[in-house]
Parts: C-alpha cells; sequence; structure tokens
C-alpha cells in the first residue's frame, strides 16, 4: 500500500478539488456558540444550561465540536470543558445574537469560516461537517446555512465566511437582527434532518431533546 496522507489539522476542513483537478486549501474553522439566551416559556431559565441527557445543551454541544476552537459567547455554565474553548460576553450583554456573533469572531481571528451554532440547540453539530464542506465546495457561497423541514433558513446553524461576517460586524452590532446581518449573502443551503434541527424553546421541546438522547 501507498503512504497516507497526513490527516488534516484539527480544527481544518477537507480539502475539495477544483474544476482542473487542484486541491483547494483547506479551510480553518472556528465555532461560535451564542449562549445568553434565556426561556420565558421554561421560567427564565438559561436554555444552554439545561440538562439534555447527562451534560448541559452547551457541554453537548462542545464536546461534540472539539475538533475545533469553540467561542461560547454567554455567562460561564458549570460541567464545560475543553482546551480549546474561549468564553467571552456579548456588549452589552443580552445584546441578542449579532453582537454575541461580533463578539465570538474577535475571538477568532485566522479562522477562515465561522460556524454558528445557537446555544439551545443540543444536535446541531450533526450539521456541522456538511456545512462547512458546502460552504468549501462553492467559492461563491458566502455562508452555508441550515434549512429545516418547514424551509426555513437557520442564521444560527450555518457556516460563514470569515471575511464576510467580518466585514458587517464593523460596527456595534447591540440590536441588529441576524436578518441585516445576513442580508445578501450569497448562500448555499444544506438539508437538516429533524434532529439536528430540534431547538429548545418550551418544555415541549426540551421534553422531545430528552426523548431523542433516550432513543425513545
Amino acid at each position: 500500500m501507498g503512504a497516507m496522507d497526513p490527516a488534516p489539522a484539527a480544527g481544518a476542513a477537507q480539502p475539495h478539488g477544483t474544476p482542473d483537478g487542484r486541491p483547494r486549501r483547506s479551510l480553518t474553522v472556528g465555532v461560535v456558540i451564542p449562549a445568553g439566551g434565556t426561556a420565558r416559556r421554561l421560567g427564565g431559565v438559561s436554555k444552554p444550561a439545561l440538562q439534555v441527557g447527562d451534560r448541559s445543551i452547551v457541554a453537548r454541544l462542545v464536546g461534540d465540536l472539539r475538533a475545533h476552537p469553540v467561542v461560547v459567547v454567554g455567562p460561564r455554565i458549570d460541567g464545560v470543558s475543553g482546551a480549546d474553548v474561549t468564553w467571552c460576553r456579548e456588549d452589552p450583554p443580552g445584546g441578542g445574537p449579532a453582537a454575541a456573533l461580533a463578539a465570538g469572531i474577535r475571538r477568532l481571528p485566522d479562522v477562515d469560516v465561522v460556524v454558528v451554532v445557537a446555544g439551545d440547540q443540543p444536535f446541531a453539530a450533526g450539521a456541522v461537517p456538511r456545512l462547512v464542506d458546502a460552504l468549501a465546495a462553492d467559492p461563491t457561497a458566502d455562508v452555508a446555512w441550515g434549512v429545516d423541514a418547514e424551509d426555513r433558513h437557520q442564521p444560527l446553524l450555518a457556516a460563514y465566511r470569515a471575511g464576510a461576517l467580518r466585514t458587517r460586524l464593523t460596527e456595534p452590532a447591540d440590536g441588529l437582527s441576524m436578518r441585516q446581518v445576513t442580508a445578501g449573502l450569497r448562500a448555499a443551503h444544506v438539508r437538516l434532518s429533524p434532529t439536528e434541527a430540534t431547538d429548545v424553546d418550551e418544555p415541549s421541546d426540551l421534553a422531545d431533546a430528552r426523548d431523542r438522547v433516550h432513543g425513545t
């Protein structure tokens, strides 16, 4: 057997071929998890801190995404560990997902791709490789975002070219909506499974997520 190619570095996407057969440069990937949200329908608790199985939602995401450097934007949550995890807060705290994203990308100055995964999506990490691959495969796309069963685009489960985000988040992002941040971006689309698209907004969502962990 011939010698095997070296494995890609942690945080790097697999290279894809160009139309003339040459390999593309691997893309370096970082992850931002906006994790400052609370849920009025769940009694005002921190959604990322909710237990799904034997871990909180954010601990599950960090563990599943440990191949990449991860920035969690929100209050520290017990039980989350990892050498490549950075914690920070948006400015001001509670400023919304765009402000959280702006804070997160400042901690990832050297990546080519920023993957955004909301902190209330316990199983979203399963879609991340496909999101990154879709972006790498389409050099005209600024973002590859997840599309749920109702054909809704998910800007908080998406892989963005870091440069496209940085140019849109140079000003204070407090109060900006993700719709404003992403308006006009050229997009690739990745279909999400029902499990990957699960988010926890109300008690029935939490019960469903816990059932999914136990396979019921």
